[in-house]
């Protein structure tokens, strides 16, 4: 059993939770006020992206961002301004926004230790795609 890829999958499901339990409370909160169902859209908008890149799926959404501009959404800035306006926003929802805010930066602070200590399991966590074609066929081939 190899136990890396059983991290990084245990890891990839514990943030795609998150980011699905956000998108499902600014659904909640969506349209109470005007500045609330603003708030939504834009924790439901960010909420769905990052959670699309913590599953990797669908596959033609993610070659799409890494073979295009749009790379920022993989790299650690994209994260931090996405996950910023996450917990900036999720925390105007009441008792549990401001939960979700805190599991939220959690996992953001996670993310930055990974970052800064172990960038290979970065990589492999939110951007490594199977069939990325950047990556060549030397990432796909079993050691």
């Amino acid at each position: 059993m190899d136990f890396s890829t059983l991290r990084t999958e245990t890891l990839r499901m514990l943030f795609a939770a998150t980011y699905a339990t956000n998108f499902c409370l600014a659904a909640i909160y969506f349209g109470k006020t005007y500045l609330e169902g603003l708030a939504a859209s834009i924790v439901m908008f960010f909420s769905l992206i990052m959670l699309s890149i913590s599953l990797q799926k669908p596959g033609s959404f993610m070659i799409y961002l890494e073979t295009s501009e749009k790379e920022v959404a993989f790299t650690w800035v994209g994260r931090l301004f996405a996950d910023a306006l996450i917990i900036l926003f999720v925390a105007s929802f009441g008792l549990p926004g401001k939960i979700m805010a805190i599991v939220t930066l959690f996992f953001f602070l996670v993310t930055l230790g990974i970052a800064k200590h172990r960038p290979d399991i970065f990589r492999d966590l939110f951007r490594a795609h199977e069939q990325d074609p950047s990556l060549g066929e030397s990432y796909n081939v079993a050691p």
